[in-house]
């Protein structure tokens, strides 16, 4: 029986870093890929450079100017994997085209 939760344990590990993304347990998550990190707010310079460092913050403010500030809206944002989440609505969806809750995810970011 523990052999069988240890596989189960490695392969959600497994499945959630092949995405690119990494959940944090202070209510953030990454996507190394995209280079951007998020939390409840949306996305956030600080935790970007907190966790995935000053390199991935500087190109995620270069993208933020390329489009104009006044156009980057951080309160809704999809992920390298699909993941598309909405601070407003408080969930995170598989992909914006389902709609599929991800529950996960939206735990994460807004507890619920």
């Amino acid at each position: 029986m523990r052999v069988f939760a240890l596989i189960s344990l490695l392969t959600v590990t497994v499945s959630a870093h092949a995405a690119g993304l990494d959940y944090y347990k202070e209510g953030a998550i990454c996507d190394r890929k995209a280079g951007f990190c998020a939390d409840r707010m949306g996305v956030s310079l600080a935790l970007t450079k907190m966790y995935l460092g000053g390199k991935a913050e500087q190109k995620l403010m270069d993208q933020i100017n390329k489009v104009g500030s006044e156009y980057f809206n951080p309160t809704i944002f999809t992920m390298s994997g699909g993941l598309t989440c909405d601070t407003k609505l408080k969930t995170c969806w598989t992909n914006r085209y389902d709609k599929k809750v991800d529950v996960k995810a939206t735990q994460t970011l807004f507890g619920k």
